[in-house]
């Protein structure tokens, strides 16, 4: 029997197992859900929310604390006698209940009465209206009848208003008396607690702030993942800056900033000290910087245009921020995942160097003001002549002055021995000079280099008195160095010199006036007697383009400052012969020099047709081209050729991979490092370069021995000069009609001629006062100048002030610096543009008679011819401390729309000064005259009688002398009346007969 025939095996038609499929589905669904959950979270918990949520518990426990400290000056007694005095009330306002409901449902009884009175009033006005009309309309048509008939209507409907309106009125007061009544009665409760409510409002302002800071469920809620686009309290802030923009690929974008997402406390106030660490602290100067009342808000400047950083960012690693240390690059690291971002243009500066950003916006002013490490890293960057050797196309760094002086006359003023010692070590003289070291610097220590720098300091003392002028000076007369030395500190020398050998630069910084001028130590040793005779008689006639003035000495005078300043000497610079050189190290220089112009041939030839004399003349051309040292002096065959520096106009952008480092590992890789170490060691960048170069390739740069301040002030002002990062309508000054234009130029005349060094000029200067501790001897505070002088007065005394001695009492003189006149309408600008005056002003109109006798009257009843001369003594009765300008010179002087001002409020214009204020401020902002009351006393009949010929009443004259202005302007005329060469008053009638003037009547006159 054959077996069974087993069917085939049914398989499914597919290449699968449904199992294992579901399987990896499941996985894969459980992995894409986890993904998305991490995605989610990554998302959301972001590092600002932890900065945000930290910043509001904080400020959160602030204001608990606050509250507390507003309890506290809660007086529990006080707080109990109000709540007892409101129970009081309450009770009291209780026993009288009934007679309150009974005026409350009066009062609402009378309004009904009185809506349904006004309407009455209304209908019958309206009745009144219609009748009119119908009165009017027969009156037109001539029927007499109908006018007649109408009339009567009319009338009745006028008298109906009548007592509608009377109705109305009586019902109206009958409920204002009744409010009155019920006023009364709750009084005492509603003072009670309304005083309760003010003793207790400051606590619960606080308390609702606390309230709106509470973690509640809203504050999760709004908050958690998911939920937050709806009304979230943790969010980025950002603020969205046109004009203000960086440059991305050769494209400019405008500025997002959104450095306040973390930094939530910047522009708040309150958060400042020691207890409040970065980010929840406020920001410095917050009415300068950053707050809304500010000049420079959040809103309209945002952050990162000062201080650098990617403004988009919110990551504390990408925004930029650059540690200050290893061992914060350490901590930033670990707590933040900190890392270098090579490819951000602008990382954020570090402490100390931000108002490198104030270049972005104030590049074209010689000043910043409130920004004292750009300022004096402006002026340092002027007395190191840093732009004779490096191009900076910034207006506050051209057109100005070289730094050093000119050495076309230098024969006639020193001797090459000690100019051979000078460019050796100039520092070993003058511990204070600006001039560098260029020599035996850490590049250049090998033996054979110590010969050649020896050659070449020889060669340029060759050079320059080859070509230099032989001026004869006469031995200077006789004097006597005591007498000097009195003249040197008090007739104004020493606002701009000292003379001390153990000085540093460094003890005078950031005020760096008093080194305006060299330090004088060792003059004897350094110059002949004939030639500081000449020059401190006639600085110019040396130097034509000297910033030294002439303080106009007599022959003596300035014979005993000589006297004085040569009394100082040293005997090692004395002497000295220019020391032997080694010839062939000389000539193996100057034949190098040659080859790079002709064959080698060619230039062993030239050299072996030169004298001693014109090798060494030779390599001192080549040695001053080669370091550039007509960059700062004037040397004759120089005139013309260009800065050998590399430009620095935007260094501050310049890549950091451009930056060489080469073999120094121990400095920081940063712009700013870069840049600050170059200014301190400027040649260390050859360190392990220096067999490998030719001697003529190390470098240059000399070093100026700046300190660790010096440096990075001028590394704050380099980083600055960076490519435009804020169009032109954004920057100081946009649309100011010139007005910054003019006082950039006056204030890079300031700077140049160191009026700072004895003036207060916009609050800075007065360095004289180290020599000078007397305040009332100093020269003036500058203030106001501009809105307090007449230009034309003050161009004729910028150009001689020796034709006015406005303060004779003063030591200090007012030196000649011979301006030209352009220079001085370019200060007379600054002064007027800084006060925002025009220069000129109209003539005033002459004062009327009633003027003059109340100005005269209080000139005598103020004294002010005590301190004021006003005639031909000086004050009587007064200490020198207490005298001011004579007022002789007012017409000519003074503005006549400033003198009225200035008297009412002194210190408002000039702080600090002497003048006293006669006129008290009231809380309401106006001024109290006390004149009027003056003339009562029996002292003041005479000048009391005289005015009162101008008035009708002694009530009107009361009047008069009550208002400040007119009491002000009043003084002013009486002081125009007096003053010399300009209007007099008219005579006033002598009540005895004949005439008085002006001048006679009450101070003296002339």
């Amino acid at each position: 029997m054959a077996p069974p025939i087993t069917p085939p095996e049914k398989r499914p038609d597919r290449h699968y197992n449904f199992g294992r499929m579901n399987m990896v589905f499941a996985l894969s669904a459980l992995a894409l859900l986890a993904t998305t959950l991490w995605m989610v979270i990554a998302d959301y918990a972001q590092p600002w929310k932890r900065f945000q949520s930290e910043f509001r518990s904080l400020e959160r426990q602030k204001l608990v604390a606050e509250a507390e400290a507003e309890r506290q000056k809660i007086s529990d007694n006080d707080l109990a006698q109000l709540r007892q005095e409101a129970e009081q009330a309450e009770k009291s306002l209780a026993g009288q209940r009934d007679e309150i409901r009974k005026l409350e449902d009066e009062i609402r009884e009378l309004g009904a009465r009185i809506y349904s009175a006004d309407a009455d009033w209304r209908g019958a006005k309206a009745v009144l209206d219609e009748r009119r009309f119908l009165y009017d309309e027969a009156l037109q048509h001539g029927d007499k009848e109908a006018a007649a008939e109408r009339g009567k209507a009319r009338d009745e409907a006028r008298q109906a208003l009548q007592d509608a309106k009377v109705e109305l009125d009586r019902l109206t007061e009958e409920r204002a008396a009744k409010q009155a009544r019920l006023a009364e009665r709750r009084s005492a409760l509603t003072q009670a607690e309304e005083k309760l409510a003010a003793l207790r409002s400051g606590v619960e302002s606080l308390e609702t702030r606390i309230a709106n800071l509470d973690k509640d469920i809203d504050y999760f809620l709004l908050n958690a993942p998911l939920m937050d686009f709806v009304l979230p309290t943790l969010k980025v802030e950002q603020v969205i800056l046109p004009g203000l923009y960086h440059n991305i690929n050769f494209t400019d974008i405008n500025r997002v900033d959104r450095c306040m997402t973390c930094h939530a406390a910047s522009n708040r106030p309150g958060f400042e000290g020691e207890e409040w660490k970065e980010p929840y602290r406020s920001h410095p100067n917050l009415d300068l910087f950053v707050s809304d009342g500010s000049p420079h808000p959040y809103t309209q400047f945002g952050c990162t245009v000062c201080h650098g950083g990617l403004d988009r960012a919110t990551d504390f690693a990408r925004a930029g921020h650059s540690p200050q240390s290893e061992e914060q690059e350490k901590e930033w690291i670990r707590k933040y995942n900190w890392k270098p971002q090579p490819y951000l243009e602008y990382p954020i500066l570090p402490a100390g160097m931000s108002e490198a950003g104030c270049a972005s916006c104030h590049a074209g002013g010689a000043w910043t003001p409130q920004a004292e490490v750009q300022d004096v890293g402006r002026e340092l960057i002027y007395h190191m002549g840093c732009n004779g050797c490096h191009t900076i196309n910034y207006p506050a760094y051209q057109n100005l002055r070289k730094a050093g002086p000119a050495l076309n006359r230098i024969a006639g003023k020193t001797n090459p021995g000690w100019a051979y010692k000078w460019i050796e070590a100039p520092r070993e003289f003058h511990p204070t000079t600006w001039m560098p070291h260029f020599f035996y610097q850490e590049n250049t220590q090998l033996p054979v280099n110590k010969k050649r720098q020896q050659a070449e300091i020889a060669a340029i003392v060759s050079y320059l008195w080859a070509k230099s002028e032989r001026p004869a000076y006469p031995p200077a007369p006789a004097g006597d160095p005591a007498r000097g030395r009195q003249i040197f500190e008090t007739v104004g020398c020493a606002g701009c010199h000292i003379i001390d050998a153990k000085a540093k630069r460094d003890d005078y910084f950031p005020v760096v006036n008093r080194l305006h001028g060299p330090n004088l130590i060792r003059t004897g040793s350094k110059v002949s007697s004939g030639w500081l005779y000449a020059w401190v008689r006639n600085p110019k006639q040396y130097f034509p383009d000297t910033n030294m003035p002439d303080l106009r000495l007599t022959d003596q005078e300035a014979a005993d400052v000589v006297a004085y300043l040569l009394s100082s000497r040293d005997p090692k610079f004395e002497n000295v012969r220019v020391p032997a050189v080694d010839t062939q190290v000389r000539d193996e220089l100057a034949r190098e020099y040659l080859q790079n112009l002709y064959t080698a041939d060619r230039a062993a030839a030239m050299l072996k047709g030169m004298s001693e004399p014109q090798r060494n003349v030779y390599l001192g051309e080549q040695t001053i081209a080669k370091y550039g040292c007509y960059g700062c002096h004037d040397i004759q065959g120089f005139e013309n050729l260009k800065p050998i520096g590399t430009e620095l106009t935007q260094e501050g952008s310049k890549p950091l991979h451009q930056f060489d480092f080469g073999h120094v590992h121990d400095v920081g890789h940063s712009r700013h490092a870069w840049i600050k170490m170059k200014v301190m060691r400027p040649r260390v960048w050859d360190k392990g370069k220096e067999p490998a170069k030719e001697y003529n390739e190390l470098l240059k740069m000399p070093d100026f021995g700046v300190s660790e301040r010096e440096a990075k002030a001028v590394t704050a002002n380099v980083l600055g000069f960076t490519r435009e990062t804020a169009i032109a309508t954004r920057k100081a000054g946009a649309g100011s009609n010139g007005r910054l234009a003019a006082m950039a130029e006056g204030r890079k005349l300031i700077t140049r001629f160191n009026c700072q060094g004895c003036h207060l000029i916009e609050g800075q200067g007065h360095a004289i006062q180290s020599m000078i501790k007397d305040i009332a001897m100093l020269p003036p505070n500058l203030a106001a100048e501009g809105a307090r002088v007449q230009a034309d007065w003050l161009f004729s005394y910028l150009h001689d002030p020796s034709q006015v001695e406005m303060r004779p009492w003063l030591t200090v003189r007012m030196p000649t610096f011979g301006f030209t006149a352009q220079q001085e309408n370019a200060i007379i600008g600054y002064f007027a543009a800084r006060d925002k005056r025009e220069p000129f002003m109209l003539e005033p109109s002459p004062a009327d008679p009633r003027s003059l006798a109340v100005g005269g009257a209080v000139f005598s009843m103020a004294q002010c011819a005590r301190c004021h001369p006003s005639g031909p003594t000086i004050g009587t009765g007064a200490s020198t401390a207490e005298l001011a300008p004579s007022l002789l010179l007012a017409d000519n002087r003074l503005r006549h729309d400033w003198v009225p001002d200035f008297i009412k409020d002194p210190q408002s214009w000039i702080p600090g000064t002497r003048m006293p204020n006669f006129f008290q401020k009231t809380e309401t902002g106006e001024y109290q005259s006390p004149f009027a009351l003056g003339i009562d006393a029996p002292t003041y009949a005479a000048q009391k009688a005289q005015m009162l010929r101008y008035f009708g009443s002694e009530a009107e004259l009361k009047a008069y002398l009550a208002d400040t202005d007119k009491v002000t302007a009043a003084l002013r005329d009486y002081i125009w009346s007096i003053s010399g060469g300009g209007r007099r008053r008219p005579p006033l009638e002598n009540p005895a007969g004949g005439a008085e003037t002006a001048g006679g009547a009450v101070a003296g006159g002339r």
